[in-house]
């Protein structure tokens, strides 16, 4: 007698490549355990006594079903703790309000009509542009006499475009580009600074809002105590290293 079966193995692997959670994972393994029970008493009951199956197969899967069960047992626990942790960032998030925070992103929040960014040399470069373009592509702002040394510069913007036109508060597009004596990029990150306005919290993500930019919580670099986002009155600036009254996160 021919019989079909589902492995234990097969039913984890399903689940994985379906992105399934722990509840729909233990749903399908009863079902399928169900089915495979079903399989194995009626060809224990149609079986030639004279001739009787070799149970080592079923055994092997029955082992695994119970593999299987105690992995799915496993990732409850850490939908469990990945949960918790998400809430209490989402907590923490909401205290950020109204706190200036510097994130990496290429976005850049202008609020009130002024801007900080800073921009990190992953080494020396021997020239380096730095522009802001609008979200429709377009470039509205490049900064001249840019720091090409390795480190962390920062610079701020009051919001004019090239020909001086003050622009409306938004999110805006922050372009850093880098070359080396030979001709090589140079690695480039960016970071961005803005006052938080509000938080959005789905369930999966934690996101702090900075006006019309959003960053993911988990590219927050620092929160400032300060005012931190006050014009220094010159709409650009160049200086290494961090400001006081910083909190790292």
């Amino acid at each position: 007698m021919t019989t079909t079966s589902v492995s234990g193995l097969d039913v984890l692997t399903n689940a994985q490549a379906s992105g399934k959670d722990s509840v729909s994972s233990k749903t399908q393994l009863f079902d399928d355990m169900e089915a495979f029970l079903y399989l194995l008493t009626q060809q224990l009951k149609y079986q030639d006594p004279l001739d009787p199956m070799d149970t080592s197969e079923y055994t092997n899967q029955l082992v695994q079903y119970a593999q299987v069960e105690q992995s799915i047992q496993s990732n409850t626990y850490l939908e469990t703790i990945v949960s918790q942790n998400i809430n209490a960032m989402a907590t923490q998030a909401i205290s950020y309000m109204d706190q200036t925070i510097q994130a990496l992103s290429d976005h850049l929040p202008l609020q009130d009509g002024y801007a900080k960014f800073s921009y990190i040399l992953g080494s020396d470069a021997s020239s380096c542009m730095v522009a802001i373009k609008d979200m429709n592509g377009n470039i509205v702002k490049t900064f001249t006499g840019v720091e090409q040394s390795a480190g962390r510069h920062e610079l701020e913007w009051d919001g004019t475009d090239n020909n001086g036109n003050k622009l409306e508060d938004g999110a805006y597009v922050l372009l850093v580009t880098a070359v080396d004596s030979t001709g090589s990029s140079v690695e480039v990150q960016k970071t961005v600074f803005g006052k938080v306005t509000g938080v959005a919290y789905d369930g999966d993500i934690v996101a702090v809002g900075m006006g019309d930019v959003a960053v993911d919580m988990n590219s927050i670099l620092a929160v400032h105590s300060g005012d931190e986002l006050h014009p220094s009155g010159n709409g650009q600036t160049n200086t290494d290293g961090q400001t006081d009254d910083t909190e790292t996160v």
